[in-house]
């Protein structure tokens, strides 16, 4: 049963939830589209207010663009982010103005400051990521219980594939005191972005260069680590090495179909690809679409 089966609003507009795998895309632009995106909703249910001023299409169009959600999947370049804890640190200390971006992007990375919640940490190839744009009132969540619906989608994906994880004091999600999956969120007037960050096979010495989401004692893992430890594979030499992890590699491929089907459930929504069997979605694809090619 999902945690927000007692929640869920009984007056959501759609019972189903469309998703898009944008595959790899610069950090900047899926910031901005998930701008975008939020700025479009908030925009609409503004002109709803006024519904005499608005013809029957007008009025149809606004409503679906102001209640419909997607779930936006992707991986990024190498990047390392900060939330905005970090951002007033920084901003506290005059001296540091700055050095921290240089240092970082000397490894090849990419480097951002947002309005996000937490710490730095980083995103990369390997890494599943998550930006949920939806409207909590459909739902009837609080920021908190969101962010613990966001933690069960996790730990569910990670256990159908034989991997403990659960929840600590510390946002996100943990096996074997290592953190899988960081968690950081930003709302607007009820509307979600930003989201969630699954470590799948993601090369995590980039990790080496930061404390990831300001945890000195903590180390980050991924789920093809968590499956060569639970399996105990020792690899004798460097060819047996590639060939194992050929094998046993967790890609975001493989993990994707999983994780949207455990968010389905937990949401108590029925995910489908964004415009597969709703042809009023095809101007919701078009907008991604057109944001991401700028």
């Amino acid at each position: 049963m999902s945690i927000l089966s007692r929640r869920a609003s009984s007056l959501a507009v759609n019972s189903s939830l469309p998703y898009i795998y944008l595959s790899q895309i610069p950090y900047a632009k899926a910031l901005s589209l998930q701008s975008h995106l939020v700025t479009r909703r908030l925009k609409a249910r503004k002109q709803l207010q006024s519904p005499s001023s608005l013809t029957t299409e007008e009025n149809a169009r606004l409503q679906h663009i102001a209640n419909t959600d997607i779930l936006l999947l992707l991986q990024h370049p190498p990047t390392y982010t900060t939330g905005r804890r970090d951002r007033k640190r920084a901003e506290g200390d005059v001296n540091n103005v700055g050095s921290e971006e240089k240092r970082l992007r000397e490894f090849g990375a990419e480097y951002f400051e947002t309005l996000r919640g937490g710490q730095t940490t980083f995103h990369g190839p390997g890494q599943l990521i998550g930006y949920p744009i939806l409207n909590l009132q459909n739902y009837k969540l609080s920021v908190k219980c969101y962010v613990a619906a966001i933690e069960r989608v996790i730990i569910e994906t990670c256990d159908a594939f034989g991997i403990k994880a659960q929840t600590s004091e510390h946002t996100g999600v943990w096996t074997d005191g290592e953190k899988i999956c960081a968690i950081g969120i930003q709302v607007q007037r009820y509307i979600t972005s930003h989201g969630f960050a699954l470590n799948c096979n993601t090369d995590l010495s980039w990790f080496d260069h930061i404390i990831p989401c300001g945890l000195v004692d903590k180390k980050v893992t991924s789920m093809t680590k968590q499956i060569a430890k639970q399996q105990q594979i020792e690899f004798a030499d460097k060819e047996t090495n590639q060939l194992q992890r050929k094998k046993r590699e967790m890609s975001v491929e493989i993990v994707l179909p999983v994780l949207t089907e455990k968010f389905g459930n937990m949401f108590e929504r029925s995910m489908h690809p964004l415009g597969c069997f709703d042809d009023s979605e095809i101007g919701l694809r078009r907008v991604i679409s057109e944001s991401i090619s700028k």
